[in-house]
């Protein structure tokens, strides 16, 4: 029986491990000259931090993360929206967020938006973003691009939501 149960949670894992991962690919504007500075992983997630060569986690100009929450695209995307929104709200001083484009019907899902703020309660710095929610068939992706600025310049935005819709799904 102890043979058995080994051998069926053996199976179980290795079907948990083998199941294929969606891949989110996008090209980085090489002017930033963006490296892959950070990456971890584990059973629920992959985050991956890009930050300009030569500088550091202390001096960034620019960075951008690639967060995969693994087997999660039966959860709607709005609700990662509204409960990052909720989240914000609370950690931030003078939170101003408008919504870029949504995906229209039969499109693959996706939600952009940018996020500003005058400061964040827990920093001495203030930081700016494009975010880009989307999903592939098993996985939610979350494509950040941040600046160290309370308004981020239209130019930037429009650069970052072409790089993030132009973006795709690789299984």
């Amino acid at each position: 029986m102890k043979k058995f149960l080994l051998l069926l949670s053996l199976s179980f894992s290795l079907s948990v491990y083998a199941q294929k991962r969606d891949s989110l690919q996008f090209s980085l504007p090489e002017k930033y000259n963006l490296h892959l500075e950070e990456k971890q992983e584990n059973d629920q997630m992959i985050l991956m931090e890009y930050i300009p060569k030569g500088q550091n986690w202390d001096n960034y100009d620019i960075i951008v993360t690639k967060l995969v929450t693994k087997n999660m695209a039966s959860v709607p995307l709005q609700t990662f929206f509204d409960n990052h929104k909720k989240l914000s709200k609370t950690k931030t001083k003078n939170l101003r967020i408008k919504e870029l484009a949504r995906n229209k019907k039969d499109e693959r899902e996706y939600i952009l938006f940018r996020m500003e703020a005058d400061s964040y309660k827990d920093s001495k710095t203030t930081e700016s973003q494009v975010y880009y929610y989307t999903k592939g068939e098993n996985d939610v992706f979350m494509c950040i691009v941040a600046i160290k600025e309370k308004k981020l310049p239209e130019k930037f935005v429009e650069e970052w939501s072409k790089v993030f819709l132009q973006s795709q799904i690789i299984k």
